[in-house]
């Protein structure tokens, strides 16, 4: 595929990063810690308080990524075996 010719909105990802598939989970990762830092800068009044701030967020955010993953898998396995 000619990368001149890639859309974004219409055209996957894949297509410009072949493997991106086999790794693409682990990218949540450093999205959600970005996004924790920024958030709790603009929330912050002292800024020695915002990596501290931002570590709790982002633990809380896995965590419950966890518990939502675990929740959707024991429906997935539930819905297999009743049907």
């Amino acid at each position: 595929m000619n990368v001149l010719a890639f859309i974004p909105l219409l055209d996957p990802l894949t297509a410009l990063y072949p493997n991106l598939s086999d790794y693409w989970l682990a990218l949540v990762i450093p999205l959600i810690v970005i996004i924790c830092i920024v958030y709790k800068t603009t929330r912050e009044k002292e800024l020695c308080k915002i990596p501290r701030a931002a570590l709790v967020m982002t633990v809380q955010i896995l965590i419950l990524m966890a518990f939502a993953a675990a929740a959707l898998q024991g429906i997935y396995w539930l819905t297999i075996r009743v049907v």
